[in-house]
């Protein structure tokens, strides 16, 4: 019997789109694609994620890959990026109702340290129990061991959890601890199948 839905973060509660993150800074189309790579689509964003990085580390090393006049624009994308990620109401509405319902809501993300200067203002973290940050444990999604780290952190029978990731091979490997999983795509019919799943 399910008892604990355990929520990814980006594209899951919040829209991760660097894409959209990115225009909120710059218009410039070849800066954008610049930024892109240099921060998003790099190493040490990943290294973030992992804990195996600081933001300032980070920061520098990305601003070492573009031209002098770009730094202060890579220092404030780094500092800010948080802000531009829109909340899923569908899902809001959803935690609500199964936190009504008397289930367990947790946390599962990729996510850096940064996490914790922007959650509190996350509408559907109100409604849950408790955040397991990657950063935090030095291990990240895919990896089976995040989640059987993740269990044992909360001390969880994995066979009564629920696992909503918009990733397949992310659900697969929580899966393969005897989890339920759900792909997300951010539609009202995923929150539909979501229901259907606990059932």
């Amino acid at each position: 019997m399910i008892k604990n839905i355990v929520f990814d973060m980006g594209n899951v509660v919040l829209s991760y789109n660097p894409q959209y993150i990115i225009e909120h800074f710059t218009q410039d189309k070849s800066i954008q694609e610049k930024l892109i790579h240099t921060i998003f689509q790099s190493l040490e964003w990943l290294m973030l994620d992992k804990g195996t990085i600081t933001k300032k580390e980070a920061c520098e090393i990305m601003k070492n890959r573009v031209e002098n006049s770009l730094h202060p624009l890579v220092e404030q994308v780094m500092n800010e990026w948080y802000l531009h990620m829109p909340q899923f109401k569908e899902v809001i509405q959803l935690s609500k109702e199964l936190k009504e319902k008397g289930y367990n809501l947790y946390l599962l993300s990729n996510t850096s340290l940064s996490f914790y200067e922007y959650y509190q203002n996350v509408e559907a973290f109100h409604y849950f129990n408790d955040v397991y940050v990657s950063a935090e444990h030095l291990l990240i999604k895919p990896d089976v061991a995040i989640f059987k780290d993740f269990c044992n952190t909360f001390n969880l029978n994995s066979t009564e959890c629920l696992f909503i990731d918009d990733r397949q091979e992310n659900i697969n490997s929580a899966l393969s601890i005897g989890m339920k999983g759900v792909c997300f795509d951010g539609n009202k019919d995923s929150v539909q199948i979501i229901k259907d799943a606990i059932k």
